[in-house]
């Protein structure tokens, strides 16, 4: 991890810390999500399964019209998961290119098998994974800003509030990009994300609600479902230096594979 990313993240928490952070379990009546959690495989290793077994998602005209960025390039054919697992002796790809959430193969939406940890306060709650990136979902009730005056990005702008045990979290102003489930999104488009635990506590079921009329016939929807890490565990850093000329080539070469 290079020295201006460790700088960003400790600012961010420093932030976070003096905003309030404390556990959930200190407020009253609030589900406490802190901690890690590892979303399940529903897909036989291919993390995939998840959107397979949810309706596809049904766009209009202008939805199906809208291109993204990537379209056309990299496509894995139905049903082949994401690739043949790698062989010994084969380079083994380790990303795109880029220290950022998209070149370290993650999402601040679409969950793979990288590990997120939640900190809750009173006026936020803060979700990071292993790797750069990280949302913040704010609780002390402000609005969404004017999207005229804002930069999408892909993590956007959210809000959240708890409804009875669950959290409700809304965001809009992200970039336009891909969805599971064969959707699309773009800044209007509105997610509703609702965290759900089990009853021991054990699992956190995450429900995804994609909305926007120009670009949906109907809502789509599908969920997630992570399961409780170890108390003591911790978010691994990731290896990744952009200047790496082995890293902008997207391989290792097989002698330095561990």
């Amino acid at each position: 991890m290079n020295a201006r990313r460790v700088v960003i993240t400790v600012v961010v928490v420093c932030a976070f810390v003096a905003s309030g952070g404390t556990a959930a379990g200190q407020q009253p009546g609030v589900p406490d999500l802190s901690g890690g959690w590892l979303r399940v495989d529903e897909g036989s290793g291919s993390f995939d399964g998840t959107a397979e077994k949810q309706p596809p998602a049904a766009l209009t005209a202008a939805g199906r019209a809208l291109r993204v960025q990537g379209d056309g390039r990299n496509v894995i054919p139905a049903g082949a998961g994401t690739g043949p697992a790698n062989k010994a002796g084969d380079a083994y790809i380790v990303n795109s290119g880029a220290c950022t959430p998209e070149g370290t193969g993650g999402s601040a939406i679409n969950h793979n098998s990288t590990a997120m940890f939640m900190l809750q306060s009173k006026d936020e709650v803060l979700m990071v994974r292993e790797g750069p990136g990280g949302r913040r979902f704010f609780m002390d009730g402000r609005p969404h800003p004017d999207l005229a005056r804002f930069t999408p990005s892909m993590y956007g702008h959210s809000t959240g509030r708890y409804e009875g045990k669950a959290l409700v979290v809304e965001t809009v102003g992200l970039s336009v990009g891909n969805v599971p489930g064969g959707g699309k999104r773009r800044p209007e488009t509105r997610l509703t994300e609702r965290f759900e635990l089990s009853p021991d506590g054990k699992y956190l079921t995450i429900t995804y609600t994609w909305d926007d009329p120009e670009l949906y016939v109907r809502p789509h929807t599908y969920k997630y479902v992570f399961e409780a890490l170890p108390e003591d565990s911790y978010a691994l850093e990731t290896w990744c230096d952009s200047s790496d000329p082995l890293q902008r080539q997207s391989i290792v070469p097989p002698a330095q594979v561990q």
